[in-house]
């Protein structure tokens, strides 16, 4: 039994030292807001965004994705969560607590997507709920967080990220 202690709480600091306080704390906020955002059958997916942040931002350090020169900054993949003007969009369009989205222009969007993580954390969990209800699998709904219907390397990464996610929660890292 005290091995056993004294392995988890050297894993803990491990798996603490590997992330820093920031990107811990960008985690448990997406979680936070994760549950609140369950499926048709009232699950959550607080696990799974939390490695979707992982592999899209490396947990909030990479805010700004798919940008090219002389591409327009609304087009790139934006915020922790890497969520593009247009999917703000269409998730804007079907979910009623976000609808004044659409009173904004692109440009402000996209600067709340930098700037809000609570937004960007609720519009991937809503966007995750929309999409696992209407494709119903796991696997496909995953992947279509990155633009495809069937994306493996992505959803493999996804994967991987869950195992650390999983390890922090049961570290204590993350509630």
């Amino acid at each position: 039994m005290v091995r056993l202690m004294i392995f988890l709480y050297a894993t803990s600091a491990l798996l603490r030292a590997a992330l820093t306080p920031e990107q811990l704390s960008t985690l448990q906020t997406v979680r936070d807001i994760a549950r609140s955002v369950p499926d048709r059958g009232g699950e959550t997916y607080e696990n799974t965004l939390s490695a979707i942040c992982l592999t899209e931002s490396s947990a909030g350090r990479n805010i700004i994705g798919d940008f090219h020169k002389g591409v327009d900054i609304t087009k790139a993949s934006l915020g922790p969560m890497q969520v593009q003007v247009a999917t703000a969009r269409y998730v804007a369009a079907r979910v009623e607590k976000l609808a004044w989205l659409n009173a904004r222009s692109d440009m402000q969007i996209a600067n709340l997507l930098l700037t809000d993580l609570k937004l960007s954390a609720g519009i991937a969990a809503h966007y995750l709920v929309i999409l696992k209800n209407r494709r119903h699998d796991y696997m496909k709904s995953v992947s279509g967080y990155n633009g495809g219907m069937v994306n493996w390397p992505y959803f493999e990464r996804v994967m991987n990220h869950m195992k650390l996610v999983k390890r922090l929660v049961a570290s204590g890292a993350l509630r």
